[in-house]
Formats: C-alpha cells, structure tokens, sequence
C-alpha cells in the first residue's frame, strides 16, 4: 500500500523530524534512501510506502491520530498516467478509434520513417482491374508458367523462344495494374523471369484464382469466373496454351508411305485443371482428346487446329511462326492478338 498526506499533514511530520534533530541527511541515512527522495516525499510529490511512513512517525514520535492518512494501491497512478498518456496522444493525432485518427497516425508514422531513413516500405499501390479478357488472358499466362510467393508474382519463360510474348505479358501486367514489371535473364541459362515485387498483386491474383506457393499441391484449376462469359474462356485458353502448349507434327508410317498430321497439345501435371481445358475446349465447340493416364490435352482434327488459330489466336509469336510455317495458309493465317 501507499500513503500519501496532505501539505498540512506532512509539515506535521517532518517539522517534528526536524525537532528531534533528523536531518535529512540523518533521516536517508536511517531508512536507507536518498536526500532526494526524503525531499520529494516532504514536497508531496511522491507518495511513501506505508512500512517506511510508520518508521518515520515513530523517529517523529507523532502519534497516528494527528495525521490523517490516505491509503492508496500499488500501482495506483498507472490507469491515470495511461489517461493522460491517450489524452496527449488524441490531441497530437485525433481519435485513433477513429477513420480520420488513423490516418493522421499512420501520416506522421511515415514521416517519423522518412526521418529516420529506416528500410520501412509501403505497399505499393495498383490498379485493381475489373474483370475482363485481358485480365482472363493473364491468370491463363500465371496459371500456365506463373508463380506466387507472398510477396512477388513471377512468370518464368523460354529466353531465346518466347521473349516476345514475355514482353507482351510485361504490357499485359502495366495496362491492368498500373505498375511495371522486372524482366531478369538468369546468367548461363535460357530462362527469363517477368518479377513483380507487390504483395498487394500477390492478393489479387490469388483472390482471383491463382494459388499463392505449390500449384500441383494447392489443386490448380481454371477460375470459376472464368466460366461465366465465352470470352473469358477463349482469352484464358489463350494464354494457358502460349505458355504451357505446343504445337507439334505427328508422323505415321503406312504401307512405306509417311503421313504428317498436325497436333496441338497443352499439358499439366495438376487434374483439376486438365478436366477444366477439356470442358472450356468443348465449351467452344472443339473435340479434345485426353486420358486419364496422360498429362496433355490434345487436338488432332486438323480443321479444329485451323480452326483454334482462327479463332481464338495466339500471342506467343513462336506460336503464330510455327503454325504459319506447318499450314501455309496464304491470306488465312490469323494477326497476332
């Protein structure tokens, strides 16, 4: 417990101190405390123990009943130093319970940053996209050759075979977000990577359907909003088979003679997603070829394979070249999407 006496209360007591001839200097000395405490309990700025004020009364020799004592806990001051300590701070900031109180914290916090030169960043802001074509075509680009971190959103490509069409990704990315991806080359390897450092891109892509870490594990599969319009499912299978489809000759040997078929293929070790490229493909009114037992989606039909170049299109280059160079279809050959 603590005591704490009035100004009246304690002239009382240390007049009488004084008198009996404790000094001080005598009084520290006794009790084992400073000069400057016994100073500060004679101003009344600090409140004394309840042990040490019944020593002093009876180095005193007051009696209890001349002075009128006021008991208090320990600790007692903490709720109103708290108190005090959120009145200063509403009146630098506002009400932090507030919209507005907030803001003005998370301002000066920033400039208490810029001050400090601390590595503090904020997250960087972007656009967020409606959805669209455009932003079906890129969850098919993620979703086909795309990786999700907490942090970053990757796509990792061919870099002799497919910079075009990585560059056409980067553009993709600032038109829908407003922010400009990183393009980094690995040194002694064919691989470029398209980087962007955005948690809050990170967010979006996931929300809309692409799975922050392992694709495989976390049961890749096409966004169920990609389902809702024909145009979303032909930009997605657009940029899922630049990324993750080939286009290939088949040859066969009958009777000597050599025939070379036409095939196009998308492959993927996750099933989910596989079931949902057959059921997109015959969405639009293709005969998709696929077992079980396999990890590609075929095409074979030769019309079906003019037909998805036609139609749906392609913005991998190396794509449009080779199905350009196979068909030579004079004055038939699809422009670049």
């Amino acid at each position: 417990m603590r005591v704490k006496l009035s100004k009246d209360d304690l002239t009382i007591l240390f007049k009488a101190l004084l008198k009996n001839g404790y000094s001080f200097k005598k009084i520290a000395s006794k009790i084992n405390f400073s000069v400057r405490t016994i100073n500060d309990w004679r101003r009344g700025s600090h409140t004394l123990s309840l042990k040490v004020f019944q020593r002093l009364i009876k180095i005193a020799g007051v009696k209890k009943e001349k002075i009128s004592v006021k008991l208090l806990p320990e600790l007692w001051h903490i709720k109103n130093a708290a108190r005090m300590g959120a009145y200063a701070r509403m009146k630098l900031y506002g009400n932090v319970g507030t919209t507005e109180g907030r803001r003005k914290g998370g301002i000066n916090s920033l400039k208490i940053h810029r001050q400090r030169k601390t590595n503090f960043q904020l997250l960087k802001r972007i656009k967020k996209p409606r959805k669209s074509k455009k932003l079906a075509e890129l969850l098919g680009i993620f979703i086909g050759d795309g990786h999700l971190s907490e942090y970053q959103a990757s796509v990792t490509t061919n870099s002799e075979t497919d910079r075009e069409h990585a560059l056409f990704a980067c553009n993709l990315i600032k038109n829908l977000f407003d922010i400009i991806p990183t393009l980094k080359k690995k040194k002694d390897k064919n691989v470029l990577n398209i980087v962007v450092s955005s948690k809050n891109i990170v967010q979006f892509l996931k929300k809309n359907g692409m799975p922050i870490g392992n694709k495989i594990k976390n049961n890749l599969s096409v966004p169920d909003w990609i389902f809702k319009k024909i145009s979303y499912q032909i930009a997605f299978i657009r940029g899922l088979f630049d990324t993750d489809g080939c286009i290939y000759i088949d040859t066969h040997i009958t009777d000597k003679k050599i025939y070379r078929y036409f095939g196009w293929a998308i492959t993927s070790y996750a099933d989910k997603l596989i079931t949902d490229v057959v059921k997109i493909l015959k969405n639009l009114e293709f005969t998709p070829t696929h077992c079980f037992t396999q990890k590609s989606v075929y095409l074979r039909k030769q019309k079906e394979i003019k037909k998805y170049f036609l139609e749906i299109g392609t913005s991998n280059p190396k794509h449009y070249r080779r199905y350009k160079k196979s068909f030579n279809l004079i004055g038939e050959v699809p422009k670049r999407s």
